[in-house]
Order: structure tokens, then C-alpha cells, then sequence
């Protein structure tokens, strides 16, 4: 994926601005930052972006960690893998209580 491919995909046509600004600043700073840093900066972002009320659908999200995975270590896609696991557990957890 070309570095700039995540700037064509439709879903951004329907985003709200401050998830796109966010999703600037997570694409670009990942671009400068070492690969073993880069889940620990996609995890601050989104405690961010939840202070300012801001969430992300599945499909964004998708799309965020499409942007991601190409500069993550094996371990980091791992941990990645877990953490969705884990939330999509929760979430249903939550749908039937």
C-alpha cells in the first residue's frame, strides 16, 4: 500500500473532521516513528480521541490499523489481534447485559 493510498479509500468521503484530523496525525507521525513505538502512539491517540468524545466505527478502525500494520514489528500485529479480540468480547458482552 502506497503511503498515501489511506487518503482514497470512500469511507473518508463520509468522516467526520475531527476523526479525519486525527487520522492525519496518527498517518503522518507513524510515517517518523520506530515501528516498536508505534502501538503505544496508536493507543495514547485513541485515549485522546475518547477525552474529546471523539469514536471510531469498525470500519475506521479498520482502516487506521490498515494505515499501521505495514511498520509493526510481528509482535505488535500480535498484541493488535489480541486487543480487538478482547474489545469485540467486551462490546457483546455489553450488547446483552
Amino acid at each position: 500500500m502506497n503511503e498515501n493510498d489511506w487518503k482514497n479509500n470512500p469511507l473518508l468521503q463520509s468522516i467526520a473532521p475531527e476523526k479525519l484530523e486525527l487520522l492525519t496525525e496518527l498517518a503522518e507521525e507513524s510515517k517518523t516513528k520506530p515501528s516498536k513505538e508505534i502501538l503505544p502512539y496508536f493507543l495514547a491517540l485513541n485515549a485522546k480521541a475518547a477525552k474529546q468524545g471523539v469514536t471510531f466505527t469498525d470500519a475506521e478502525t479498520e482502516l487506521i490499523l490498515g494505515v499501521l500494520k505495514e511498520r509493526m514489528t510481528p509482535e505488535d500485529l500480535k498484541k493488535i489481534e489480541t486487543i480487538r479480540k478482547l474489545s469485540r468480547m467486551l462490546g457483546s458482552r455489553q450488547k446483552k447485559g
